[in-house]
């Protein structure tokens, strides 16, 4: 269990490595200055920043699952002394310490595709308002009116992909996260700690 958790964090360094790579490699093409010029509501730009923080908060917590899979670690203790005191909630509150974190982080990972559908709902209000604002519909006009109109469309389309491929980078570290926390949650379930007075020792 301890080197599938150690696998797990040596995984994410290297997609980590693969995520700094792609950004180097994206200012050096010049594309997060079109990224940035392209969707003025600044949308995308926070996408990214929220994708940043879970994309750490990810790593940290692989690192903290690594830790708590070894023999001795804080939650194998905290459930051997929970299911001596308390036997009928210990697995509720090992599954709490597990996967409780994990909740918090899918609603962020969540919030990234809603914000990129936020910002092509803000995208196509900035084209409407540009057509209501055209007194009339002479061909001058209407040429001058799409490209004002291409902003509005430019919003919509860097909101929604930068959201979509964050919500799919963060639902693989996520993922990979809990099924990691579920092999140790039943590590430690299947583990037998032998202390006298322990009813579950001789396997009642």
């Amino acid at each position: 269990m301890s080197r599938m958790a150690q696998l797990l964090f040596w995984a994410w360094a290297a997609q980590a490595g693969l995520a700094a790579f792609a950004a180097w490699w994206m200012q050096q093409r010049g594309l997060w200055r079109a990224l940035v010029e392209g969707d003025p509501s600044g949308i995308s730009v926070g996408i990214v920043l929220l994708t940043v923080v879970v994309t750490l908060w990810c790593g940290l917590r692989a690192w903290r699952l690594h830790l708590q899979a070894a023999a001795q670690a804080p939650w194998r203790e905290a459930y051997r002394a929970e299911r001596l005191s308390m036997p009928d909630i210990a697995t509720q509150l090992l599954g709490e310490r597990s996967h409780g974190p994990h909740e918090t982080a899918w609603w962020f990972a969540a919030a990234c595709i809603k914000l990129g559908l936020l910002g092509t709902v803000v995208g196509f209000i900035v084209m409407a308002t540009q057509i209501g604002r055209m007194p009339s519909f002479d061909l001058d006009q209407v040429q001058n009116l799409l490209k004002q109109m291409t902003q509005g469309m430019a919003i919509a389309l860097y909101t929604t992909l930068v959201g979509l491929i964050a919500n799919l980078w963060l639902g693989l570290q996520l993922l990979l996260l809990d099924r990691t926390a579920d092999r140790l949650v039943a590590d430690i379930l299947a583990d037998r700690p032998q202390r006298a007075g322990d009813p579950l020792a001789s396997g009642a």
